[in-house]
């Protein structure tokens, strides 16, 4: 198991002099990021950085085991997730996640625990590793249009980082002919988040190619319109081999977000404007009818079924191991490409 922090939050250096993101809560995204791995107790350890990355130190560093103690940053995550990967023989997938807004670094690390145990300890998840993408979003509501802005600016950190995974690609497997791991990388967005990986697509210009498995759109706080044609989520058909779309009719936090802040309807809400346009590997996972599980937020809010809800995250985890859809219990099919969660019925005495 591993987990990575990648984020664009100022870094400072405490009293010790050991650099660590800012936690202040009023900081804006920056346009460069900082990688750092994270420690079981909680802690983490910010990676020292290396400009520009080199993919062919790594390949270099694969072969013959030279040199991997000189990588930094960019290159020196994925040297190690890849070495992890290889090692893997049983399911051991990556997930690259990011969060919402309203979020402290504080709450990054509470919400990277939840997915731990969510994901990671859970024996049927075939995720192994995570990537966690800390942006910084302020603590409360007021300050939505703050967290649009540098959703804005993450999301084109976010294409960058993406180039640089398309350069490793092709440093790893074109340039050099370097074992494939047999195991997937998964993205999933909740909430705000969603407007982050917007502005990234909106940055991907040129040939797109399929470096996730499932992605996930974790009840998005982004417009209905998104699959709109020539709008950015369609890109997503090119980037993974599905896309599945968590919506509940009665998230009061997107509903707060679409009456206060931005008046465009949401799609973690309603769904998408118009499922005519979705193509045959997106589909729409209603969890309105089911438990929002044991959190007094959640079960007055509906946002954050993805961690609180053991019915969807159940489901979210057979996703995870590519069950088809069809074959997915606790599902009932109410038109193509929309299912609806349903709580399992008890039995009778």
């Amino acid at each position: 198991m591993s987990i990575y922090i990648i984020s664009n939050r100022e870094v400072t250096t405490d009293q010790a002099g050991k650099e660590q993101f800012k936690e202040g809560g009023t900081e804006h995204a920056l346009p460069t990021f900082r990688i750092a791995e994270y420690n079981e107790d909680g802690t983490y350890d910010i990676i020292n950085d290396h400009f520009p990355s080199d993919y062919s130190a790594v390949s270099k560093a694969v072969s013959d085991n030279q040199g991997a103690d000189k990588l930094g940053g960019t290159s020196k995550m994925l040297f190690n997730l890849y070495k992890n990967l290889l090692d893997d023989k049983e399911p051991a997938d990556v997930l690259f996640f990011i969060h919402g807004f309203a979020n402290s670094f504080e709450s990054n690390v509470d919400n990277i625990e939840r997915l731990k145990e969510r994901f990671i300890d859970d024996q049927s998840s075939p995720i192994k590793h995570l990537v966690y993408l800390s942006w910084p979003t302020r603590s409360n509501y007021l300050h939505y249009h703050d967290d649009q802005k540098d959703a804005r600016v993450t999301g084109m950190v976010l294409a960058r980082l993406y180039d640089q995974l398309l350069d490793f690609f092709i440093e790893m497997f074109k340039n050099n002919s370097h074992a494939h791991c047999g195991h997937k990388i998964h993205l999933a967005a909740h909430s705000m988040g969603n407007q982050v990986l917007k502005h990234m697509l909106m940055n991907l210009h040129g040939k797109l190619y399929p470096f996730f498995g499932e992605v996930l759109l974790l009840h998005s706080d982004v417009e209905d319109d998104v699959f709109e044609p020539r709008q950015p989520f369609c890109k997503l058909e090119a980037l993974a081999e599905r896309t599945h779309m968590y919506i509940h009719k009665s998230d009061d936090a997107l509903w707060i977000s679409c009456m206060t802040k931005n008046f465009n309807k949401r799609l973690g809400k309603r769904g998408p404007k118009n499922m005519a346009n979705l193509n045959d590997e997106t589909f729409v996972i209603d969890t309105t009818n089911v438990p929002s599980g044991d959190n007094f937020k959640e079960r007055k809010i509906d946002h954050w079924g993805y961690i609180e809800s053991d019915i969807e995250v159940a489901d979210i985890i057979k996703v995870l191991n590519g069950k088809d859809d069809e074959d997915i219990s606790h599902r009932k099919k109410r038109s193509d490409k929309y299912y609806i969660l349903t709580e399992k019925k008890k039995k009778k005495k």
